[in-house]
């Protein structure tokens, strides 16, 4: 189940949230900033609701510190006031959202799902660059001889320039293989 940990000073906004969200989500409560990061390293939420407002830090800063220590997580913004140079500047450090208390229960819970579908494609694009980059590496390609030592030079070489390339050799030599560690290594 994922993890949703909701960070405001009010209790009221903190138990409402967590009762709207505990059927489908693993819900998390914090009341201030040191409470959110001893949250954050105890339970790995996928998502944080972070109040503007928080009593210690400032919740834009709390953000910006989210955001360089755990960029995967998704955090969107709550406040009681809706200013527009607030919600950029939230945007700015990396929140996926920003609403507006009150909420409305579905229109919340349409942005919690959207953030998590956003998160596993970003998971599943990480995966496979991952795997690319295991497909196309040199490793693939296989020989210890000086000359394809020489083609991994000249691989090298040809991928930092914009020059045309032109593979020619028999087939079943590894034309492909080099044109695509070329294009990749580019």
């Amino acid at each position: 189940m994922k993890g949703v940990l909701i960070v405001d000073d009010e209790i009221g906004t903190r138990e409402s949230l967590r009762m709207i969200l505990k059927k489908d989500y693993e819900v998390f409560l914090a009341q201030n900033a040191e409470e959110t990061f001893l949250s954050i390293k105890q339970n790995h939420p996928d998502v944080i609701l972070l109040d503007i407002i928080l009593p210690d830090i400032d919740g834009i800063k709390v953000l910006e510190k989210i955001k360089t220590e755990y960029p995967s997580i998704i955090v969107i913004m709550i406040t009681a006031t809706k200013t527009v140079k607030t919600a950029v500047e939230a945007m700015k450090h990396g929140a996926y959202d920003y609403i507006t208390k009150p909420f409305d229960i579905e229109e919340l819970r349409l942005i919690i799902n959207r953030a998590l579908s956003t998160q596993a494609l970003e998971k599943e694009v990480k995966y496979l660059r991952q795997e690319i980059d295991k497909s196309y590496s040199f490793s693939n390609i296989i020989g210890k001889s000086k000359g394809i030592r020489d083609i991994f030079n000249i691989i090298r070489q040809i991928a930092d320039s914009k020059s045309t390339v032109l593979i020619m050799g028999e087939s079943g030599t590894g034309k492909e293989l080099i044109s695509r560690a070329i294009h990749y290594n580019s």
